[in-house]
């Protein structure tokens, strides 16, 4: 499954423009409803609305722009908002009223002593947002992620409060403003879904699905547990202190399977790079580095349906080293191996884009070649034959001469063994008749098979 939070964020992020666009548009026609979704609760302050929207349009403009220039704008602004913000709430000060839009209708809420204030969950929330986006900017991305993840704690914990209740765990956080925050911080994190936590926890692979098992009981459990507990001690002064616990085991266990899946992702991360190599250790040639038996045979029956399908032909080439015990016994093993390896870099560099060359063993080699009709495979093969003769193995052929290589070929008949024993038979009249030549093979007896009208030579 592949896990595209990036894109995940873009629709994410429009739905919350929407919506803070419409709480605007409460504010500037009088309906109250789309900033304040709960009667006589807290609204959405429209400086929060304002906020969200240059946040969600910072974040749109990083996936259209290449330019940082202005992303990082549309983050600045808010984060002059957000400091001023935070000197009114630390001090006597009232610089951010000066910047509220519909500033009348808040100051009219307060004198009609209903909620409408932007308080200090909200303020950190957006501040810690704002750093986010700084920082991912600026190229911080762990520190980006950190901070997301952070500012996604106080719509949780005010949805909590929602959930059993609480007033003093919403305060005056809107359920509006409580789901902005909850998408804006998704959008957060999703711009760093590729690196950290984020991509651990939406890894494909085990580690990830279990990250993700644990992050969704990790949360929901102690909740609904939380909930039909505290239902029992309504009555109780106990209620505000048992909130704060669930909140805290519930972020504890979230931590605790993040970092755990980050750990196992390192380790799953090792152990399939090692599959990944023993995989291509069984299927590779340890010496030549070329495609080895076990390769040849499996890709024979994938060409075998494609000239099914083409109506084409696939031939067999097999090939021989001439007198290769002798370079083993004049020149020694090493040099021997050299010229192994010299004979198959200029096999694989001779055959066609298309065509597939493997060392079957020893000084065995096979080339399987797809689409070559039959009376160009005597020209193919002695094209092979001629690049091998022209190759310089350093050590062996300015001392004992050329290297030289006897082919025989063969049009696929009933099976992939059938036809590799067929082209053996080739290559051996290719040896008995004095080697470095071609044979191409010529049967007897044409068997039913796909290409039964081609064998006949």
């Amino acid at each position: 499954m592949n896990y595209n939070a990036q894109s995940f964020g873009k629709p994410i992020n429009i739905i919350t423009l929407i919506l803070s666009l419409l709480a605007i548009i409460g504010y500037a026609f009088n309906i109250e409803s789309l900033y304040r979704p709960i009667t006589g609760g807290p609204a959405t302050h429209p400086l929060t609305a304002t906020l969200i929207i240059l946040l969600t349009i910072s974040n749109l403009l990083s996936y259209l722009s290449h330019s940082r220039k202005w992303p990082l704008t549309f983050v600045l602004i808010p984060l002059a908002i957000l400091i001023s913000k935070l000197i009114d709430l630390s001090s006597d000060t009232n610089l951010s009223v000066h910047i509220t839009p519909f500033l009348s209708v808040v100051e009219q809420d307060t004198l009609d002593n209903k909620s409408n204030t932007m308080g200090l969950n909200t303020t950190l929330m957006l501040l810690l947002v704002t750093l986010s986006y700084l920082s991912f900017f600026s190229r911080y991305l762990i520190f980006s992620q950190l901070c997301a993840f952070l500012a996604l704690s106080f719509p949780m914990v005010s949805i909590t409060g929602y959930a059993y209740g609480l007033e003093s765990f919403y305060g005056d956080m809107s359920l509006l403003s409580t789901t902005f925050g909850v998408f804006i911080c998704l959008t957060a994190l999703s711009i760093t879904a590729n690196i950290g936590g984020i991509k651990a926890i939406l890894s494909p692979y085990i580690g990830g699905r279990i990250a993700r098992v644990q992050v969704v009981l990790g949360y929901t459990v102690p909740l609904i547990i939380g909930y039909m507990v505290i239902l029992s001690v309504v009555n109780s002064n106990q209620i505000g202190a048992f909130g704060i616990y669930v909140v805290a085991i519930s972020w504890f266990i979230i931590l605790l399977v993040v970092a755990s899946a980050i750990f196992q992702e390192r380790v799953d991360f090792q152990r399939r790079a090692v599959e990944h190599a023993l995989i291509a250790a069984s299927f590779t040639d340890y010496l030549t580095t070329l495609p080895n038996r076990r390769r040849f045979m499996e890709r024979a029956e994938q060409l075998l349906q494609q000239c099914i399908e083409d109506d084409s032909d696939l031939w067999v080439l097999m090939i021989d080293i001439d007198h290769f015990k002798k370079v083993n016994d004049s020149a020694g093993h090493a040099v021997g191996d050299q010229v192994l390896i010299q004979v198959a870099q200029t096999l694989s560099q001779s055959i066609e884009k298309e065509d597939l060359v493997c060392r079957l063993g020893g000084e065995e080699f096979a080339v399987l070649a797809i689409r070559k009709p039959q009376s160009n495979i005597t020209d193919y093969a002695n094209k092979l034959r001629e690049s091998v003769a022209a190759t310089v193995v350093d050590g062996y052929t300015e001392l004992y001469g050329k290297v030289s290589i006897s082919l025989g070929c063969s049009l696929f008949k009933n099976s992939i063994d059938s036809t590799l024993q067929s082209a053996d038979e080739a290559l051996y009249t290719s040896k008995e008749s004095g080697r470095n030549r071609v044979t191409v093979y010529k049967p007897s007896e044409v068997q039913n098979s796909p290409y039964s009208a081609a064998c006949k030579i």
